[in-house]
């Protein structure tokens, strides 16, 4: 009976848990919806920090950590926090078991934004947006229902493709300058 008695109170602990964290994640998202996004940000990342230190709990429930996370990094997004968001997708790249499906697309939305924000070098630019795009490319395979994600891969892939040809095109320029003097025909001397 000792047995079935701590099985029953380990049992009912964690449903207090489980309880207390869905009404966090509730009160989150209603500061959004409020208006506090700032608020909602601040408890959207204590709850990811608590299933990053709790990953025992984070296996148990996927879903609602999908959900905090996924949340997280679209309010960052929002806020156009893309350092941020490229920081936490990351992490969260590296220390989930199966991170969210989503993250791979908030990660390509940071990427590219940073690729077309002006501010990047052209060989860095480049860089953002290939990364962008191998995110795009996770993210379908992760969720290949969500027509958001499949079209900023096809806008990502398109660019990079253009990107590629016209720099095709600036080595053709290079190999055939347009002021070289053209062969002429040949001239009938007479004389």
């Amino acid at each position: 009976t000792f047995a079935l008695w701590f099985v029953w109170v380990v049992a009912s602990a964690g449903l207090v848990v489980y309880g207390r964290t869905l009404q966090r994640i509730d009160g989150a998202n209603a500061l959004y919806w409020d208006g506090s996004t700032d608020a909602a940000i601040a408890e959207f990342r204590d709850l990811e920090e608590g299933f990053r230190s709790h990953s025992w709990f984070a296996r148990l429930v996927p879903h609602e950590r999908d959900r905090v996370l996924h949340n997280y990094l679209r309010l960052m997004y929002l806020r156009e926090n893309y350092d941020s968001v490229i920081v936490q997708g990351e992490a969260a790249l590296l220390d989930h078991d199966g991170p969210a499906p989503l993250v791979s697309y908030w990660l390509g939305n940071a990427y590219y934004r940073k690729a077309v924000s002006g501010e990047a070098e052209p060989e860095d630019a480049l860089a953002w947006l290939r990364r962008a795009g191998e995110q795009y490319r996770a993210a379908v395979v992760d969720a290949s229902g969500d027509w958001d994600v499949k079209y900023n891969h096809e806008l990502v892939q398109t660019l990079l493709l253009k990107i590629d040809k016209q720099q095709q095109q600036d080595v053709f320029d290079v190999l055939r300058p347009q002021d070289k003097p053209s062969p002429q025909p040949p001239t009938r001397r007479i004389g």
